[in-house]
């Protein structure tokens, strides 16, 4: 009995020192992924937000659709709100949360007294906040307003109350060469900013347009989002960013409606877009043209709105650009999917621990030094389960930047802002890239969009096999446990700790990176894992409403990047090549408006040497590419590497590498390992029998005749024929 009591506190003792631990480890987590906010929920939800048994979208594709007529009158007066209800994207999306303080607007208007949206609270003398709410909103409206800013040499660029004040302390420094008007208010309720080069005599009626040198640049920005938010202008970086083009005397239009870290409704970003030049035209003049400039999916909103609305663009730089965000989940939703077998159900584990042969399936690039994103997280916590970690030897694309933007965009029970949002509106709400989409997806009868996606038939690391780099067995393997997701109504909440609102040491230890309870085998070996098919027809919502880029590219574009294949980025430079494929299908091997611009890592200046050259092509008013705008790549100081019509010719065109591609090589996708064209476009693939595949070539140089029922048990629904059209593209339509 005397050893009883020395135990007891001991291991009271360990759990207060592991208590105290592991808070100090969430405080520090919290912290380091900003999830604390001091801002108001989104509180309730109007009455019929979730639309029901709508079907996908059937109309004509938007590129032969007029649009109507503008029905608000512009320009939205200084001390005034814009318009609250898109022009022709469809009703408004709710909830939605407000982000005017984010950005140091204040906070929203009141709309309504009835509960729906976001607090407002009564302001104190001094602008804080008391606990008193006056109303809510729920369309997140803010007033028109001016305001100046100013650079400031080293302290970079500072705003100030007045233009009275800029200007004194711009002089008083001696460092400020660069004045700006900013007028910023929101239309179709996401914050717009007008930014122009100004001088001491701009007055907020009358704006002083000496500095300004006729032309404008749209500035669309990137990341992933999945809607139901206002977003957040970050003005100062704007005007960073947008700095070269403001020293050359460019005006540049901003909306938080075309940056995707809030939504990606192509629609809705080409409503706000128009309207935004609206009010530019209205208040300050048309411009001479318009250059559109963004980065991923600022970058591919400008061939999408290319697509679908010719005239609204001038010229286009498109910085690690993606052809459209549809067909980039093709491979995004394959990678949990290959992780979790090559860690936990391949019977050859072994040989998938090296990050190089797991790329030779997933077909994205791979670092031997790197280790996966929460590498560290995920191995404590499998001891923490008395569990061994996978063993792995590097990374790939998939698992060191995929990892995360899945879950966001795949499952409706999880959102990273859940903090922004009350606890009924997080259980009412679906939270996917689907539903920020129902306009062209459908919804089913709870009001849940579907998913437009499909592995059924996917032959996984075919090219692979055929190529002697895996083994028969390997291939028969893969194929065999892969499985695919569940459908969304089946989908659980993710296991991402604080991430996913998990937020206790149980919650710790039952952290997941794959939240394989959502793959069709439940995370366990099954002798045929189910292939589960998403909806066809949103897949054909998603080509008909233009979300998917076809190749109809209507307006000069440099599609410009830093090559970053070798770090994992996940911009990787094969996109450049799958929305070249498209626009040479579409346009019978032509391509006279696309150019490919390409550097070594260090020489982030390329962007504006794309830009510069974009004026040149625009200014000269040709129709297709001159000398100065041809393919390209430069090393690390801008030198040129080798430029013209064959430099990035290779495997994806079935040609000799050309100087460029051999010094910047493309990887591709786990679809075109298994017999996808570059175009990686195919959201679901005609299927033929295995007896066919067999004899139409689909399997040579491999013999498989003597393993052909082999092949009919993995694949009973058939096998992909990626010769043939898509089932829901536009020849299917």
């Amino acid at each position: 009995m005397r050893f009883i009591k020395p135990v007891v506190i001991t291991v009271v003792v360990l759990s207060v020192i592991t208590l105290l631990a592991y808070k100090a480890f969430e405080a520090y987590t919290r912290k380091q992924l900003k999830l604390d906010t001091p801002y108001p929920a989104v509180a309730t939800m109007p009455a019929g937000a979730l639309i029901k048994n709508k079907p996908a979208y059937n109309g004509p594709l938007p590129g032969s659709n007029p649009r109507p007529q503008e029905t608000f009158n512009f320009p939205v007066e200084f001390g005034k709100s814009g318009p609250a209800q898109a022009l022709f994207a469809g009703p408004n999306q709710y909830p939605f949360m407000c982000q005017g303080m984010d950005s140091g607007l204040g906070q929203p208007l009141v709309d309504n007294q009835d509960g729906i949206g976001t607090p407002v609270f009564k302001e104190n003398k001094d602008g804080s906040l008391s606990d008193t709410v006056i109303g809510y909103s729920k369309d997140c409206l803010l007033n028109t307003r001016l305001h100046y800013f100013y650079s400031a040499g080293e302290d970079g660029i500072k705003q100030a109350d007045t233009l009275q004040t800029a200007l004194e302390k711009s002089s008083a420094d001696d460092k400020g060469d660069l004045l700006v008007r900013v007028e910023t208010g929101t239309i179709n309720r996401f914050i717009y900013a007008l930014v122009l080069p100004t001088t001491a005599s701009d007055q907020q009626e009358k704006p002083d347009l000496s500095a300004w040198n006729g032309r404008l640049v749209y500035h669309f920005k990137g990341a992933i989002g999945i809607g139901f938010q206002q977003g957040k202008a970050r003005l100062k970086s704007i005007i960073r960013d947008m700095r070269p083009a403001l020293e050359k005397g460019y005006a540049i239009a901003y909306s938080s409606g075309n940056e995707t870290d809030n939504h990606y409704n192509i629609w809705l970003q080409e409503d706000t877009a128009l309207r935004v030049k609206k009010q530019f035209t209205s208040r300050y003049g048309k411009p001479e043209f318009t250059i559109a400039i963004g980065d991923s999916g600022g970058a591919l909103q400008q061939y999408l709105l290319s697509q679908n609305h010719p005239d609204m663009l001038d010229g286009g730089v498109a910085i690690v650009a993606y052809p459209d965000m549809t067909s980039q989940i093709l491979y995004g939703l394959d990678c949990p999917l290959l992780e979790y077998y090559f860690d936990y159900l391949a019977d050859d584990k072994t040989f998938w621990e090296k990050a190089e042969h797991r790329s030779l399936v997933a077909g994205l690039s791979f670092n031997s030094e790197f280790k996966t994103r929460g590498q560290q997280l995920e191995d404590i916590t499998s001891w923490m389960r008395f569990e061994s970690p996978p063993k792995r030897r590097g990374a790939t694309e998939c698992s060191y930047s995929w990892r995360g933007s899945v879950q966001m965009v795949n499952n409706p029970r999880f959102n990273t802002h859940y903090s922004r949002y009350s606890e009924q509106v997080m259980a009412q709400n679906f939270w996917t890239h689907w539903q920020d989409n129902r306009d062209f997806y459908g919804t089913d009868e709870q009001g849940r969009a579907p998913v437009p996606w499909s592995n059924v038939g996917v032959q996984y690391g075919l090219q692979a096999w055929k190529e002697g780099r895996i083994s028969q067995q390997q291939f028969f393997d893969l194929n065999r446990k892969i499985g695919s997701w569940v459908p969304q109504a089946e989908m659980k909440p993710e296991k991402l700790w604080l991430i996913s609102n998990d937020d206790s040491f149980a919650g710790l230890r039952r952290f997941s990176p794959y939240q394989q309870k959502n793959f069709s085998h439940q995370g366990n070996a099954m002798t045929l894992a189910p292939r589960l098919p998403g909806s066809l027809d949103a897949a054909k919502g998603a080509w008909r409403s233009g979300n998917m880029f076809h190749g109809a590219l209507n307006m000069p574009l440099i599609d410009v990047r830093v090559y970053r294949d070798d770090i994992l980025d996940i911009h990787h430079s094969w996109a450049a090549v799958s929305s070249r494929q498209r626009i040479l299908d579409r346009n019978k091997g032509d391509n006279p408006l696309q150019a490919i611009w390409m550097a070594e890592r260090n020489y982030k200046q390329i962007r504006w040497d794309a830009f510069a050259a974009m004026e040149k092509w625009l200014e000269s008013g040709a129709t297709n590419k001159a000398t100065f705008s041809e393919d390209r790549c430069v090393d690390k100081e801008g030198n040129l590497i080798a430029t013209g019509p064959q430099v990035w010719d290779g495997a994806w065109n079935g040609k000799a590498a050309g100087q460029c591609s051999q010094r910047f090589p493309f990887n591709r996708s786990s679809r075109q390992v298994a017999g996808d064209s570059a175009a990686a476009s195919t959201l679901f693939c005609q299927r033929i029998p295995v007896a066919e595949a067999i004899i139409s070539g689909i399997y040579a140089p491999l013999n498989v005749s003597p393993i052909q029922s082999e092949l009919e048990a993995i694949f009973p629904d058939g096998v992909c024929d990626y010769r043939q059209s898509d089932q829901s593209g536009l020849n299917a339509l």
